[in-house]
């Protein structure tokens, strides 16, 4: 019987979807390739022609996720029109990374936390922490361009902001009812942008 051309993908996606389920329910360590083999209906040859290991694998979700991120930040800059209107739009993606990406951002911490010991994983896992701090960055240099922010060092003030929304973020994951966590942010980030501004 003739392969389809679609069966690969959709090879690779029952992989990946399985992969997802098993990193959330059990966490990175203890999800084997084995288990989502047998989740996915794939043996361990079809396993391994599309990802080289676990790792992989695990890098393949991250990036689909923060690909994702990424494309909703565009879609809430662009609806803002200072820089600080797009600073705090931009908190808008912290719901969604609780409600639809909650399972990837505990892997995710999970992960990092293994990469410490790692070099060669804290330069791949610390990659989006220096991407989105570039991002700030240059938000906070086009306010203080546009005269809506008073000069700051832009680094240090990305740093600042991505302290506030990590932090907000690991609370929630701690307590996801405690209080509304996107709310929180967008607030937490007015305050600070408060002493910023030159209105």
């Amino acid at each position: 019987m003739a392969t389809s051309p679609r069966q690969p993908d959709q090879t690779r996606a029952r992989i990946l979807a399985a992969a997802q389920a098993a990193f959330a329910e059990q966490g990175y360590d203890r999800a084997s390739v084995a288990a989502i083999c047998r989740a996915a209906g794939v043996a361990k040859g079809g396993f391994y022609h599309h990802f080289e290991s676990k790792q992989a694998l695990f890098l393949e979700l991250l990036s689909q996720w923060l690909d994702g991120l990424d494309e909703r930040l565009s879609l809430l800059e662009r609806r803002a029109e200072s820089a600080p209107e797009q600073l705090v739009a931009m908190t808008g993606v912290v719901g969604h990374v609780l409600a639809a990406a909650g399972g990837q951002l505990s892997i995710y911490l999970e992960y990092l936390t293994q990469a410490l010991h790692d070099p060669d994983l804290q330069a791949v896992t610390g990659a989006p922490y220096a991407r989105y701090h570039r991002r700030i960055a240059a938000l906070v240099r086009q306010g203080i361009d546009e005269g809506s922010l008073r000069p700051a060092p832009p680094e240090a003030t990305a740093t600042v902001i991505l302290a506030l929304v990590m932090g907000l973020l690991i609370q929630a994951l701690l307590a996801p009812d405690a209080t509304d966590w996107e709310q929180a942010a967008a607030e937490g980030l007015r305050i600070l942008l408060k002493g910023l501004s030159k209105e």
